[in-house]
């Protein structure tokens, strides 16, 4: 069964403490594929004590405090647009406030997708903006970044006047690049869920979250364990949205992105008494957020949202576990007052040191996918329990440490897939960069949220056939509005095949590079010179789409 095993402690003022030792607790849940997910305490007058769980891309990516308009259209990885609506009930009951992040860029171009060259810097994760007919081949394909190296970011600035979020800035950049603010220096700082955050799960069957309650948190007496599950575009005939309308369609970008917005997060909630040894669970949710995030409500259940299908209620799927069913259980091993009845639910915690993985080793298996190899050693205690598996990778030459796991990405790893302790394992990592230095990292965690040093690999991909690393297309860009664009590609197309066929070429090519920069920051600031530049570029970006077929390199051609 897959599991991910979370170990977390909260020292908050509280009364006298009810225990001297910490208690060990299980979050036992199935979510639907790639659904966000945050899982929370709270005492019984309705107070945040901890967090247990955050997925990744809320926690570490700051999916919902980042530059662009709340509800910009989305796209595979979409790197623009606050999702301030992802996961509202627990944002807004941490009690936490954040700067708000808007574009560094110009102001008059903070509603847009494109028009940021000026103050984009290289990108860790996320991805140019899709077409929706690219959208639809990403989600059947093998889910790569179109054109990585080409593309930048704007990382953001901390908008005037005090604005804040109720979500924390992404903390996954370990260095500010020149073009960046100021600010990017120090998301890292601001952003407080480095121990909580985790890879969003498979949603391929159920998970378990480990957490170890401390001294602090039992004082708060019976506890109730939150969680909360959202995901994009699921919507009903209640929760219905137009991409036109309901969304910000860029004029200027219009063909880019697809709808996003879908019924709101939904809530379920058990309470229990973590002293005592005992489960809890429930098949039936406790409500939903608002579905544009402006408060922490926690509105009823009501006919609004579906509860079949894996929509809705329904995101959290029924699991059968040692004779319960529930779609949201929490399992505490309490005190020690209570024996160990046999249930099954496992043993107290016995303390013990956990070595790292041996023989870790990359394999490649395409531009985008390599094979990690690596044997988790064999336990002598007969009470190990193997709970968690975590694939950490960063982007760059500087080794992996264990101060850089807050910023690096997780890879769901899914432990029925792995060999038992004392075997060979393999864990395959999809979705990477062609011709990118990557840094693996491996830990594992037992069942009492102990866990295993860091073992660690530098790997580069191989290239990806036929990319070709993009220069700045100055006044294409500024015409176009991204280097992204069909129109800027298709130019680049007739600079690389047809051009740099000839001397004659080569002396345009850098005629054009030596000009070009001026003309293109007039251009970028007044729409009737941008519109000038796109009817003299359109032919010879024409041109360009012609040559590229003629090359092979179109849809259907032999460079494909």
């Amino acid at each position: 069964m897959p599991v991910r095993a979370l170990a977390a402690a909260a020292v908050l003022a509280a009364g006298d403490a009810r225990a001297a030792a910490p208690v060990r607790v299980e979050f036992h849940f199935q979510p639907v594929p790639e659904a966000q997910v945050a899982i929370w305490l709270e005492d019984q007058a309705g107070r945040h004590v901890a967090d247990a769980l955050v997925t990744q891309a809320t926690g570490k990516l700051g999916i919902a405090n980042r530059p662009g308009h709340w509800n910009f259209l989305s796209s595979w990885r979409a790197p623009y647009g606050p999702r301030v609506s992802v996961l509202p009930v627990w944002a807004h009951r941490r009690g936490k406030s954040y700067p708000r992040v808007v574009f560094y860029d110009d102001p008059g171009d903070q509603d847009s997708l494109g028009w940021h060259e000026n103050t984009s810097s290289p990108e860790n994760y996320f991805c140019r903006p899709l077409e929706e007919w690219e959208q639809e081949m990403v989600a059947v394909d093998t889910k790569t970044c179109p054109s990585p190296k080409s593309f930048k970011t704007d990382k953001g600035a901390f908008a005037a006047a005090g604005t804040t979020s109720v979500y924390p800035p992404r903390n996954d950049l370990l260095h500010r690049d020149d073009l960046d603010s100021e600010d990017v220096g120090v998301f890292a700082a601001l952003n407080d869920l480095d121990a909580v955050t985790a890879a969003t799960p498979s949603g391929e069957g159920p998970e378990f979250v480990v957490m170890v309650l401390s001294p602090e948190v039992l004082a708060h007496g019976r506890l109730t364990a939150f969680v909360e599950i959202n995901r994009e575009h699921d919507e009903n005939s209640h929760w219905d949205f137009d991409r036109e309308t309901d969304h910000f369609v860029d004029p200027r970008l219009s063909r880019y992105g697809t709808e996003y917005l879908g019924q709101p997060s939904v809530v379920y909630r058990v309470e229990f008494d973590p002293l005592r040894r005992g489960f809890h669970g429930t098949a039936e949710y406790a409500g939903y957020g608002d579905w544009d995030g402006a408060t922490g409500t926690l509105h009823p259940p009501d006919a609004t949202i579906s509860e079949s299908d894996g929509s809705g209620a329904d995101r959290l799927r029924v699991v059968t576990l040692n004779g319960d069913a529930f779609r949201w259980g929490v399992f505490s091993y309490g005190d020690g007052r209570d024996p160990d009845p046999g249930d099954g639910w496992g043993h107290h915690c016995t303390p013990r040191v956990l070595a790292p993985v041996t023989g870790l080793a990359a394999r490649s298996v395409a531009f985008d996918e390599i094979e990690l190899n690596f044997e988790i050693p064999a336990q002598g205690d007969p009470t190990f329990e193997l709970a968690d598996v975590r694939v950490y990778q960063i982007t760059g030459d500087q080794p992996l440490t264990p101060d850089m796991l807050g910023s690096a990405q997780e890879i769901p790893v899914a432990l029925d897939s792995l060999a038992p302790p004392g075997q060979h394992s393999t864990v395959t990592v999809r979705e990477l960069w062609g011709d990118y230095t990557y840094q693996f990292g491996v830990v594992y965690t037992d069942g009492c949220a102990q866990r295993s040093a860091l073992a660690t690999l530098g790997f580069t991909t191989e290239p990806q056939r036929f990319q070709t690393v993009e220069g700045f297309c100055f006044l294409a860009t500024a015409a176009y509005g991204a280097p992204w664009t069909a129109q800027v590609a298709a130019l680049r197309a007739f600079r690389d095949f047809f051009l740099k066929e000839s001397a004659t070429g080569v002396d345009l090519i850098r005629f054009y590079y030596a000009h070009s920069p001026p003309l293109a920051t007039a251009v970028a600031s007044e729409p009737v010179l941008g519109g000038l530049a796109r009817v003299v570029l359109q032919p010879f970006a024409d041109a360009g789409a012609v040559v590229t077929w003629a090359k092979g390199r179109g849809p259907g051609g032999s460079g494909r």
